[in-house]
């Protein structure tokens, strides 16, 4: 079987054609594989900088109630004032997340992996103990 010119050049032209949108939308996931790399990270480093926030509450939570005993406040008193900052952190953790999820780019939204600070810390340290793996 003889291929013709014509034939040639149009599976050459369909070729070329069929190559270029390939490159363009193989291109564009690269481009969205990348982006979502960046994401990751941003969401990533604003845990881990929140987990560090709240370690530095909890210790400065504790001087204060240290500080409330040698002052002479009532037991009844320090727990009181405990059972509001434990909210107040407890409030503040969920409040963090949600503003992440909520703000997150739109196209991202689906893939962040978590919905409250528990899911967040879970996937936080989850993705630093496969990347020291």
């Amino acid at each position: 079987m003889e291929i013709s010119t014509y034939e040639l050049s149009v599976f050459a032209v369909l070729s070329f054609f069929a190559g270029a949108f390939a490159s363009i939308y193989i291109s564009r996931l690269f481009d969205v594989i990348h982006t979502w790399r960046i994401v990751n990270e941003a969401i990533l480093s604003i845990l881990w900088m929140l987990t560090k926030i709240t370690e530095d509450m909890a210790f400065l939570q504790e001087l204060k109630l240290k500080q409330m005993r040698q002052s002479g406040f009532t037991p009844e008193q320090i727990s009181k004032f405990k059972e509001v900052d434990d909210h107040f952190l407890t409030n503040w953790k969920e409040s963090a997340i949600v503003s992440i999820v909520k703000r997150a780019p739109r196209h991202f939204k689906s893939m962040i992996p978590f919905y409250d600070w528990n899911s967040a810390v879970r996937h936080l340290f989850k993705t630093l103990k496969g990347e020291n793996n």
